[in-house]
């Protein structure tokens, strides 16, 4: 690789590269060994996507639009107007507003790039580099952790319990802002010239799966509003919250119902997952207008308008997508249970949490200890050496929670996770359970027999 006669930005050069492309060349030696290549297939549940098909009905009206010499030009800046009326539409309808209540509204939606892109405009919006910080639960969706660093936004790491699911701690969340804000009082306290923001949950959460449950999201909505600092929920799976019968679709939660949501909720969403469009890529942000406007500023200089196709092809589809969307829903929901009960079978492995596309398993504690039978003289094994031991050796992807968290060698990082001694034991890995049928996860569970007997677990 030949060198540059120029600078590299150093927010850029200072943060972490993608890691599935890491994961993804473990997959690739244990297909290149042909003693594995003979004798089993590669078991890939390292990324996050959808397996089948989008719906016959959207790739017809794909084709169509596409072709529309019409749909080649530049569109409105935060969305086709018939899109945002229907998103508003859809998300009344699952939520369970009624349209008497107003609910949200065609011009609280916008339209991104992506749900990504979302991420990212809004920490542009309400984020001075240098000066903010954001309240994110670890583990961390990684792409959110890397548009802090780009951004000079300084991450602050509330640590997610194991015993409840990998959800986040409240009063530890209470226990910053109080410090930072002074008790609301942004005069006071120890704010150091770096001020909170935001809070931001994602429910289900990626990497660990977990689900929050409607009152557990008001005390955060209450949090966020009592210290002034925003709300963002990233629902990138809410289309895949399990009812209370495990058979409907689950509403995420009741916030859009508080008369003062616009001025503390925003909302981002994608239609990667639910309409299985990811290379498409289209994303929301549902927030109040008076945020929209300065989005807008933000969105025109990175996107100047979302894809139009897609948008055209689906806005006038999404109701009768509804069914589709349920029996999606439905079928991973099987998958995830169908994998808990896979996994859990196995000496030592426990599914610790699990929702949306993904679930968070504990290998087994011997593995740590096990660098002798790996040859390798380490006093402990990480998530990221036993995942690349399961991937290289056993041919099952997947991502360590290693990637989810600061570098485990990054002591001035870690001193500042209040609370994150459990999470530092790095014992975990993320299972993507969307991306593939019930047959591979039914041989799971011959593979992680075969991962303890190399391990030198007995049965």
């Amino acid at each position: 690789m030949s060198k540059l006669n120029f600078a590299i930005a150093p927010a850029v050069e200072a943060t972490e590269a993608p890691p599935i492309p890491r994961a993804q060349a473990w997959g690739r030696e244990y297909v290149s060994t042909s003693s594995n290549a003979s004798t089993a297939e590669l078991l890939d549940l390292s990324q996050g996507v959808p397996r089948s098909a989008p719906h016959p009905d959207v790739l017809t009206s794909l084709a169509k639009t596409s072709s529309d010499p019409a749909t080649a030009r530049y569109g409105p800046i935060l969305g086709e107007p018939t899109l945002r009326s229907a998103v508003a539409k859809e998300i009344n309808i699952q939520y369970g507003i009624d349209d008497h209540e107003g609910g949200v509204q065609a011009d609280d939606i916008a339209i991104t790039t992506g749900c990504n892109m979302a991420f990212l405009t809004l920490l542009m919006v309400l984020c001075p580099p240098g000066k903010s910080s954001i309240l994110l639960p670890l583990p961390a969706y990684f792409n959110q952790s890397m548009c802090l660093s780009l951004q000079s936004v300084k991450p602050v790491y509330i640590p997610c319990d194991p015993q409840n699911k990998f959800k986040a701690s409240l009063e530890s969340a209470r226990s910053f802002l109080a410090s930072k804000l002074g008790n609301t009082d942004t005069t006071n306290g120890d704010n150091d010239g770096i001020l909170p923001r935001m809070i931001c949950l994602t429910s289900p959460n990626n990497p660990t799966g977990a689900v929050y449950d409607h009152d557990e999201i008001k005390k955060w909505y209450e949090l966020a509003k009592e210290y002034k600092v925003a709300l963002v929920l990233d629902e990138t799976y809410r289309d895949f919250v399990e009812g209370e019968d495990g058979e409907s679709r689950g509403v995420p939660h009741r916030l859009f119902e508080e008369k003062d949501w616009r001025e503390n909720l925003v909302c981002l969403g994608s239609f990667s997952k639910g309409y299985r469009i990811p290379g498409h890529r289209l994303g929301s942000i549902i927030a109040s207008p008076a945020l929209l406007k300065h989005l807008t500023t933000i969105c025109d200089c990175m996107q100047i308008c979302a894809p139009r196709p897609p948008q055209l092809a689906l806005a006038p589809l999404l109701p009768d997508l509804r069914s589709d969307l349920l029996s999606a829903s439905r079928q991973l929901s099987h998958r995830r249970h169908l994998f808990t009960e896979t996994v859990n079978s196995v000496p030592g492995w426990s599914v610790i949490s699990t929702g949306g596309y993904f679930a968070y398993v504990q290998f087994p504690s011997d593995y740590q200890y096990a660098s002798s039978v790996l040859g390798l003289k380490r006093k402990k094994l990480g998530s990221e050496d036993v995942a690349k031991v399961l991937a290289t050796k056993v041919g099952v992807v997947t991502l360590p929670g290693s990637f989810f968290m600061p570098n485990l060698k990054d002591d001035e990082a870690w001193d500042e996770v209040v609370g994150g001694d459990e999470i530092k034991e790095d014992k975990w890995l993320r299972f993507a359970v969307a991306n593939v049928e019930d047959e591979v996860v039914l041989k799971l569970g011959p593979r992680l027999r075969e991962m303890n007997k190399l391990m030198g677990m007995e049965e």
